[in-house]
């Protein structure tokens, strides 16, 4: 479980990815980060605001490597935004306006709306239960987070191309494994009995009104 984390998603305030990140090595001063029961390496991240690749890489981790509670890691300082290389044409467009497959089999009625209101708590949509309860991706992607918190249920958070992320959430069950790949279509899980879908999209490090992005 990553409370800290889950926090700023459902209750309610921003969750972001940020983009990848460049070290640079000369002059590059570091901090020590002791691993406390329950966190990742996404979760760090998201707290110094880097990517949880570089961290991992930075600390010379795998992925596929777990934390140990204790563990000290080292957090660079200086930290630098790269330029997103190797962008193509159809990845670009595959992100504009309504190109965004839908997460349900049909869309309910919203529940909780999106708002950019910097004091309004809900930064993704929250729709009506409904009798569509199988959650699939919008876009493929990587998942990156599968957790669960007490009152929310099981959550997912996807890594998209292009710089987005997308998180659903409200799940009784799933039907994936963090590092796996998914592609829209594919089942990411069941939501919950009674409870609708919470689902949030991520540009960068904004998060974004969902709503328009579908199909």
């Amino acid at each position: 479980m990553r409370e800290l984390f889950f926090l700023r998603l459902i209750c309610f305030g921003m969750i972001v990815f940020f983009l990848p990140i460049r070290l640079e090595p000369a002059g590059t001063t570091t901090k020590t980060h002791i691993v406390k029961p329950k966190e990742t390496a996404f979760s760090i991240s998201q707290k110094y605001g880097m990517d949880w690749k570089i961290l991992l890489e930075w600390n010379g981790k795998k992925e596929t490597e777990g934390l140990q509670v204790g563990e000290k890691l080292k957090i660079p300082n200086q930290l630098h935004t790269a330029v997103r290389e190797e962008k193509t044409s159809s990845e670009t467009t595959s992100f504009h306006h309504g190109r965004f497959h839908s997460p349900l089999k049909v869309l309910p009625p919203v529940s909780l709306p999106y708002s950019n209101v910097s004091f309004y708590p809900n930064k993704g949509v929250l729709f009506k239960a409904s009798r569509h309860k199988d959650v699939h991706p919008i876009h493929s992607g990587k998942v990156v987070v599968l957790d669960q918190m007490d009152g929310y249920r099981k959550y997912i958070i996807l890594e998209h191309k292009g710089g987005y992320s997308s998180v659903y959430a409200n799940l009784r069950s799933v039907s994936v494994k963090e590092g796996e790949t998914v592609k829209p279509g594919d089942s990411l899980g069941e939501l919950e009995e009674g409870k609708g879908l919470y689902f949030q999209i991520n540009q960068g490090t904004k998060a974004v009104d969902p709503i328009p992005l579908l199909r």
